[in-house]
């Protein structure tokens, strides 16, 4: 027991005093710790909210910049970036799974039909490697638009509810949060400079995979928005497909390995397919994964018609992936990336030499966003 000369000698009223003085702190945070601390995390979220509100609005100014270089004067870019950077896409019903993938894939075209349109309308001194930079810049302003009113929407509603739980999921998230809008915020740099990004890792592997094959080869138009090369090999005829360059585009990789299936016939006895994968936290940037499948991403679409392909024709299908986290794939290129692609390349030799026989055809596949790569 604390002695009585401590709180001021015989007086008890000071020691009275810090007695009520403790009692009410404690009763403060025993009934109201909680709201306490939410007034709290509410206050980080806006901080973080506000925080890519201005990120937001520099992605926009920044488009309308961009847009405005190849403008005549004649629209109202603002207002009309405005409208490009909420566009929509309403996916198909999944109930009935039957096609979706299908329904899927016709709309996607539409999509990017109607928003590159919309973009040569408002631009209409940009070339086709213009606008496909340009429709980047604002796919990635989109991105962090739409992120804004999310973030906004969850914090209006957690702040009028009251609810902690809702409260404490977002602060919870907040970090990860933090590392997507900063990767957006970083892609609209490098979209809007032309600098080759970390998703590109698959095309450049492809790309120098073509140099040390043969020197004075060159990739020539092939499919849309796909580039194709066929070199010799240790007597193998390789036929290297990618996202032509160096605007920012990523074809249709599975529409373009269908049309050689079809045009070699049963020749092709190996796929190998290289793209950017997601490390985990701990994993090296630019370690090389291999495997088995068909190593793309986005809506799905692509990967079906390969899969679906190879399957028909039982062709096997090897996959390297070159490992980076999110803000990596989606900002300028780093070493141990561009070190990476070379390892890779290395290694769909092996592929090559360890797997086929002479007179095989063996296709492969360079994935990824091909901004700042040359053909």
């Amino acid at each position: 027991m604390v002695p009585l000369q401590f709180f001021g000698g015989q007086d008890p009223t000071l020691f009275l005093i810090i007695t009520i003085a403790y009692a009410l702190f404690f009763l403060v945070f025993a009934l109201g710790g909680t709201r306490i601390q939410a007034k709290l995390w509410l206050m980080q979220i806006w901080d973080f909210v506000r925080q890519v509100e201005a990120w937001s609005e520099e992605g926009r100014k920044m488009a309308v910049r961009a847009i405005r270089a190849f403008s005549d004067g004649s629209v109202d870019v603002p207002s009309l970036v405005d409208g490009l950077l909420d566009f929509v896409l309403i996916e198909p019903v999944e109930r009935d799974p039957v096609g979706v993938l299908k329904r899927l894939d016709h709309l996607l075209n539409v999509r990017q039909s109607r928003f590159r349109g919309l973009i040569q309308e408002i631009a209409p001194k940009a070339g086709s490697d213009q606008i496909a930079n340009l429709e980047m810049v604002l796919e990635a302003a989109s991105a962090l638009r739409q992120l804004f009113f999310i973030l906004r929407h969850f914090y209006l509603l957690s702040k009028e509810s009251g609810s902690i739980a809702l409260v404490s999921q977002i602060q919870m998230l907040l970090p990860f949060l933090t590392k997507t809008a900063s990767a957006y915020k970083s892609a609209l740099s490098a979209f809007y400079d032309g600098k080759p990004i970390g998703d590109g890792a698959g095309a450049l592997a492809v790309s120098m995979l073509l140099r040390d094959l043969a020197k004075e080869a060159r990739f020539y138009s092939f499919d849309g928005e796909l580039v194709k090369a066929e070199v010799t090999y240790k007597g193998r005829d390789v036929i290297i497909l990618r996202a032509a360059g160096p605007s920012g585009r990523v074809g249709k990789p599975g529409e373009g390995l269908l049309k050689v299936l079809r045009e070699k016939g049963n020749r092709v006895k190996r796929i190998i397919m290289i793209d950017a994968g997601v490390k985990f936290e701990g994993e090296e940037t630019g370690k090389v994964a291999e495997g088995v499948g068909a190593a793309i991403g986005g809506p799905g679409v692509e990967k079906y018609k390969i899969e679906v392909g190879v399957v028909e024709r039982e062709i096997p299908i090897d996959a390297l992936i070159i490992k980076m986290s999110l803000d990596e794939a989606l900002t300028p290129m780093k070493k141990k990336i561009i070190k990476g692609a070379k390892e890779a390349k290395e290694r769909v030799k092996k592929i090559i030499e360890g797997f086929t026989k002479e007179n095989d055809a063996v296709v492969v596949v360079g994935v990824g966003n091909c901004i700042g790569i040359g053909n």
